[in-house]
């Protein structure tokens, strides 16, 4: 990513020497208690919200990835219903289940997530079955 600024740095003025009192490398300025004015920070500013939008993340790619975990799930909910009525061992399936439980995370839009939570709640259910049939055999 490249990052231009729509100003460029300003170059900052030399000091006026006074009388030779001063250590070399050192000059005093008149009226040093005087604050001298800053160059605007409006590229940092700029910079500061790209940086703070790259670590929260961009909410369209947590709805995307959302949405997709959800329809995978459900997918993989309809294969297991399928593989019990056909009396077949779920094993692999199990295993992908335990995997999109673990992805979850909020998306910001109330309605979204609470369909998400019911299909992880879901999820949850048909995992502790598993483990009870599994327990009886």
């Amino acid at each position: 990513m490249k990052i231009e600024s729509s100003r460029g740095v300003g170059g900052s003025t030399p000091s006026r020497k006074a009388g030779g009192a001063a250590a070399p490398g050192f000059a005093p300025t008149e009226g040093a208690a005087r604050a001298v004015a800053a160059a605007p920070t409006s590229a940092a500013h700029s910079l500061d919200a790209i940086l703070a939008l790259q670590a929260e993340g961009f909410e369209p790619d947590r709805r995307a990835r959302q949405v997709r975990r959800g329809r995978r799930a459900l997918d993989v909910l309809d294969n297991l219903e399928r593989a019990l009525l056909l009396g077949r061992a779920p094993g692999a399936l199990r295993t992908e289940l335990e995997g999109l439980r673990s992805g979850g995370e909020t998306t910001g839009e109330p309605e979204l997530d609470a369909i998400l939570l019911e299909i992880d709640t879901r999820v949850a259910v048909e995992l502790a079955k598993l483990d009870m049939n599994a327990a009886s055999r």
